[in-house]
């Protein structure tokens, strides 16, 4: 299936190959700037045509970066073409942090993700059924606020011009490469906004919105613990005492959600 995404893989085919990971975060890699916000380029260009699961984060954060620049380079240097090396990059760059990773392998088993999307096991999405997995982002290149990895809301992102930008040219064009019948998660509230005004503008139908888990960052705190109830007390300092009403409103809508596609796949007796 044809992309219909801009690749930009060949302008930084050569930074990449030169630099490596030292190349992430550098002027050379800057591809916008706008006050205090700031992308950078990430080769997370490559859209899965046959993913049965999307799953959507806000922007990759160092972590995936430098995974994605790793990839990318040791690709570079045996020869692969663009497409093998974005491939890779995104398969072993998305969500691949050993933070975030085990956080989503656990709510995906919550809610027997093996089962409704016909896999063994949940860590099968990035090893032998990569080719039904795909991870994303609202702004697919890493956006930075003030220096830090943008995690701000969706009115944000549309209220800044680069990532408001980056949102309209390279994540939503992306949709068109995705097969129809692809479910899609959000990791948090400011992916699933964005997803719900998909929906609203038709990039995407609302049956295929799963909904959202919790951030699987551990710098969210507690945050996946309180999604899945198995955490009701919380310190003092603990900023996810706030947000565990709205946490938990997103693990019954996904509760719902999985049901019915379970329900859906279950044959009638």
């Amino acid at each position: 299936m044809q992309q219909n995404t801009p690749v930009l893989l060949g302008k930084y085919r050569d930074i990449i190959d030169r630099r490596g990971e030292a190349a992430v975060r550098s002027r050379e890699t800057l591809l916008a700037s706008a006050g205090r916000d700031e992308i950078y380029y990430i080769p997370f260009e490559w859209t899965n045509p046959q993913a049965r699961l999307v799953v959507v984060g806000i922007t990759p954060g160092p972590n995936q970066m430098e995974l994605a620049y790793r990839t990318a380079s040791s690709k570079i240097k045996v020869g692969l073409d663009d497409e093998g090396i974005l491939k890779a990059a995104k398969v072993h760059g998305a969500f691949g942090s050993a933070t975030m990773r085990p956080n989503l392998v656990k709510m995906m088993n919550h809610f027997g993700f093996a089962d409704l999307f016909d896999v063994e096991d949940v860590t099968d999405f990035w090893g032998r059924s990569s080719d039904l997995f795909l991870g994303t982002s609202v702004i697919p290149h890493a956006a930075f606020r003030n220096g830090k990895p943008f995690a701000g809301s969706f009115d944000d992102v549309m209220k800044s011009k680069i990532f408001s930008e980056c949102f309209h040219v390279d994540f939503v064009p992306s949709l068109k490469d995705i097969p129809g019948d692809a479910r899609f998660v959000a990791l948090g509230e400011t992916p699933l906004r964005a997803l719900s005004w998909c929906v609203r503008y038709g990039k995407l139908r609302e049956e295929q919105v799963l909904g959202a888990f919790a951030h699987p960052s551990t710098n969210g705190g507690s945050a996946v613990d309180a999604y899945l109830g198995i955490r009701t007390e919380f310190s003092a300092n603990d900023p996810v005492r706030h947000r565990v009403e709205r946490l938990r409103m997103f693990y019954d809508g996904m509760t719902t959600r999985t049901n019915a596609l379970r329900a859906s796949r279950t044959p009638a007796p």
